[in-house]
């Protein structure tokens, strides 16, 4: 008797992974990607996609639930730390910077390259 499992395929530094289709990201979306240990948030601002790793600078808190304003800003839920969405820099902590993921569209799937 053969038994199936559906176990999570282990990932390594520098793999890439498995996002949303690109029509599931409309605009001034923060999308959340459960991968890596905190996550990732994936968002679309003015048609261009970023990806972070989603934890705050402040306090490693989750960034998802975010307020993403027009000004292109994702304010972290807790404490309105705030961060550029094009390049992760903390205009609250000035010189920090969250980490970011590379992006690929590849047949409409969005794909993240975890570091």
């Amino acid at each position: 008797m053969t038994q199936s499992t559906d176990v999570e395929p282990t990932l390594e530094p520098g793999d890439w992974v498995q996002g949303p289709l690109r029509a599931e990201l409309p605009e001034q979306t923060v999308y959340f990607l459960n991968h890596g240990p905190d996550g990732v948030v994936i968002i679309n601002f003015e048609g261009d996609l970023t990806a972070f790793r989603n934890s705050c600078l402040h306090q490693d808190m989750p960034l998802h639930a975010g307020y993403l304003a027009r000004e292109g800003l994702l304010l972290c839920p807790w404490h309105n730390w705030c961060y550029d969405v094009k390049n992760g820099e903390c205009l609250t902590a000035p010189g920090a910077y969250l980490e970011q993921y590379p992006v690929r569209v590849e047949d409409e799937r969005v794909w993240v390259k975890l570091s």
